[in-house]
């Protein structure tokens, strides 16, 4: 029972990898169709929140093999149910944050946020920001190396998208992820031996 229990953790990782590599490589179901949009969650749609981290944006191999990488680290440091904690608070929570934000600047003048409503919003790099805060909360100075480098090159990678309401919602990835797992911690500290 205990070694099915430890396996469901990985397995959790590859089976998530294994459906993004296979939506990339087929292109089904057609990213369209799993983007989220502030227009679209206000409309009532709010299940686009999780299909919208089921695609990936840009350059897709390579972020496809650094969140293997950082899912990897988050669940040997973090243990499978604060990783999908993590990842689900930082993946929804920074996309309602970020909504309710324009949905705030709309009401004030829409001329505002009009261009950005209907944006199809996606990608799996909120995922990723998400578990570098965790990992930045729980780690020590190696720790801090990782992911110092991994935010340096993503706020490179951040200057060159044109998408605002991405790169907001990657900060607020970042912050939430850190938020959550400090939250965490505070329930249940994590034991040097799950580490």
């Amino acid at each position: 029972m205990a070694r099915s229990r430890a396996l469901i953790g990985p397995a959790s990782v590859v089976a998530y990898l294994a459906a993004l590599a296979v939506i990339q490589a087929t292109g089904e179901p057609d990213w369209r169709a799993l983007a989220s949009s502030p227009g679209e969650v206000a409309d009532g749609e709010v299940w686009l929140l999780l299909t919208s981290g089921l695609v990936i944006d840009g350059v897709p191999w390579l972020q496809l093999a650094v969140l293997a990488l950082v899912l990897a680290v988050a669940l040997e440091r973090l243990g499978a149910a604060r990783l999908w904690t993590v990842a689900l608070v930082a993946h929804v929570g920074s996309a309602l944050v970020a909504y309710a934000g324009i949905g705030v600047l709309w009401l004030i003048d829409r001329g505002l946020v009009e261009s950005v409503v209907h944006e199809p919003d996606y990608g799996v790099s909120v995922v990723l920001a998400g578990e570098l805060g965790a990992l930045a909360v729980v780690g020590g100075r190696r720790m801090a190396l990782f992911v110092g480098a991994f935010v340096l090159a993503g706020i490179g990678i951040s200057v060159t998208d044109s998408s605002l309401l991405a790169n907001v919602e990657h900060l607020l990835g970042f912050v939430l992820g850190a938020l959550t797992m400090l939250a965490l911690e505070r329930r249940v500290p994590l034991r040097p031996c799950s580490r």
